[in-house]
């Protein structure tokens, strides 16, 4: 790679021809893109540096990162690139030092932390240090241990008091009764008065002595209970200044990690999420936001004066268990961790249109597999959402209302991803929506995907059994999650085996998001992801993966029906 010396160390020349490549018009839309030819250009030599570097002392086969490169034009108006990986390699000063200078800097670096926040740092180790001291106090060990003990004692006591008067209770009600109708040698009527009299002296006794016991006790605990909370005030009081300077560090922090946009204005990490949460309800600031490529590519680009051309990201090396990542993919900018930092910091620059806002089913049927007046089965084309989206309106849900103005109930019983084709259950009525819905939570409807796999598998056939759940800071991408995760069952069988790729049938037992997708593309499932799939695998012209049998009953006959659509491909 030739740097150039003589703006800064970041730029990179490109080292093939790049005349007859157009710029492009407008800046990529960075959460769904097709790399433009320069884009793709720098991340082939990049890649190439990648594959024939002796710097870094990493083993990317077992920990891969993502890479980026920024297509800027410096201010001599020469083209060239900047380049970036996300976070650090080994989360060490030694990784560090092994990265080649041309990799653009941390925003907000460790040595910035350490520089800024040292002193308070010192402070909150002081104040982490008293509060462990006076948890530990032995005054303060005993006079918790003594309470635990009163309170016990107390409780014990007063418990098996009221036991012995419930026992004197029923002695005395016995007397009396026996007093009373004792025929043989009955009580002259002042002995029975007596008696009573004696009886209910006795009970009065019990209460009062029950009284003076509870008082006892209760001045005993409220003494030991004061001592108590007075230490636990104090204690408090030093765990308060510990979590408000903690606090302080990290707002501060926040404060200090500042991006800059092309009009030169300065935000910080603090300041966008604040402004920001009152109007979209988003999460905390993820703390690692600043070490995302495209945040430190064009903040490296303002910082020096370049024009932004265009954007390619990509993984390189082996992705981590929990997900699917392929290498030399090319992938999106994470919106989840970077969206209100890369909204301020593209402020002012032309964009192209997002991909996200458009709607391609539009001119696209919608067949009709199946309909009565109850229930309806279409076979969804691909790239057709199932019910209305965030910017798209068009969806099977909308097209079946319009036909069916007067159905009642939800209609959707269940949904394919707007890239898979298949079949698909509708219902007309409240009623029968939920005769259906339960035969799917009871599982007792039989499904038949068919996919295409990038490659060829070992088996013919087996049972995969990965837990899901999202990851949530990158949707809408789900993981495998042991401990988290909800349970996920698939089974397969192989169909043909042609040209380095495997037709399979697919059958979910569960229905979780995404969850074939992940079962075929995870390094613990079929090792190989689905022709086409965009977030899994390898774009193409479509995500090869339909939805081709369905069995279930009727709502209402309770008939055993069967539909079946082939595959196009």
């Amino acid at each position: 790679m030739q740097q150039h010396n003589i703006a800064s160390s970041k730029f990179t020349r490109f080292s093939s021809q790049i005349d007859t490549i157009a710029l492009p018009e407008r800046f990529t839309f960075p959460y769904f893109y097709v790399p433009h030819p320069l884009a793709s250009l720098a991340m082939e030599e990049l890649q190439h540096y990648l594959d024939n570097q002796k710097t870094w002392q990493h083993d990317f086969s077992t920990q891969g990162k993502m890479f980026a490169v920024l297509v800027v034009k410096n201010q001599q108006g020469e083209l060239g690139y900047l380049s970036s990986f996300a976070g650090t390699l080994l989360d060490s000063e030694e990784s560090l030092s092994q990265a080649p200078d041309f990799f653009v800097n941390a925003i907000f670096n460790n040595q910035a932390r350490d520089n800024l926040f040292s002193n308070q740092e010192d402070e909150i180790k002081t104040l982490e240090a008293e509060v462990i001291r006076l948890e530990n106090a032995p005054d303060f060990v005993a006079l918790k241990e003594s309470l635990a003990a009163s309170t016990a004692q107390s409780e014990q006591e007063v418990s098996a008091f009221q036991q012995a008067m419930a026992t004197a209770k029923k002695e005395r009600k016995l007397r009396r009764s026996h007093a009373e109708s004792d025929s043989e040698s009955p009580l002259s009527p002042d002995e029975l008065s007596t008696l009573i009299s004696e009886l209910g002296n006795q009970s009065s006794r019990e209460k009062r002595d029950l009284k003076q016991l509870k008082q006892q006790w209760q001045q005993t605990i409220t003494e030991l209970t004061t001592q108590h909370n007075e230490y636990l005030e104090a204690l408090n009081l030093v765990k308060h200044q510990h979590d408000k300077l903690q606090q302080k560090v990290k707002d501060d922090a926040l404060k200090a990690t500042l991006f800059l946009n092309q009009s030169g204005v300065s935000k910080s990490l603090f300041e966008l999420f604040e402004q920001n949460n009152s109007t979209r309800h988003t999460q905390a600031p993820i703390p690692y936001s600043s070490e995302q490529n495209l945040p430190k590519l064009l903040q490296t680009a303002f910082t020096l004066g370049y024009t932004p051309i265009t954007l390619g990201e990509f993984w390189w090396g082996s992705a981590p268990y929990e997900q699917v990542r392929q290498h030399k993919n090319r992938y999106p900018v994470c919106q989840s961790k970077c969206f209100e930092i890369i909204e301020h910091m593209l402020d002012g620059i032309d964009v192209d249109d997002s991909p996200l806002e458009q709607t391609p089913s539009y001119g696209k049927e919608l067949e009709i597999v199946y309909e009565d007046d109850v229930m309806v089965v279409v076979n969804k084309p691909v790239e057709f959402l199932s019910v209305p989206g965030k910017f798209i309106t068009d969806s099977v849900y909308t097209r079946i209302q319009a036909r069916y103005p007067t159905a009642t109930g939800p209609l959707i019983v269940h949904r394919l991803d707007m890239s898979t084709s298949g079949l698909l259950v509708l219902t007309l009525t409240s009623e029968t929506n939920k005769q259906v819905q339960k035969q799917f939570i009871e599982r007792t409807v039989e499904k038949r995907y068919t996919a295409l796999l990038e490659g060829n598998i070992s088996n013919d056939s087996g049972l995969i059994t990965l837990p899901l759940r999202g990851d949530l800071e990158d949707r809408p991408r789900q993981m495998v999650c042991h401990s988290d995760g909800r349970t996920a069952e698939t089974s397969y069988q192989v169909i043909e085996r042609e040209n380095n790729r495997t037709k399979v049938h697919l059958y979910p037992k569960t229905g979780r998001t995404h969850q074939l997708r992940v079962h075929c593309s995870h390094q613990a499932g079929l090792n190989t992801p689905i022709v086409g799939d965009d977030l899994y695998g390898f774009k193409e012209t479509r995500l090869h993966l339909h939805a081709g049998y369905l069995k279930l009953r009727h709502p209402v006959t309770n008939i055993e029906m069967e539909f079946e659509v082939d595959s196009d491909f």
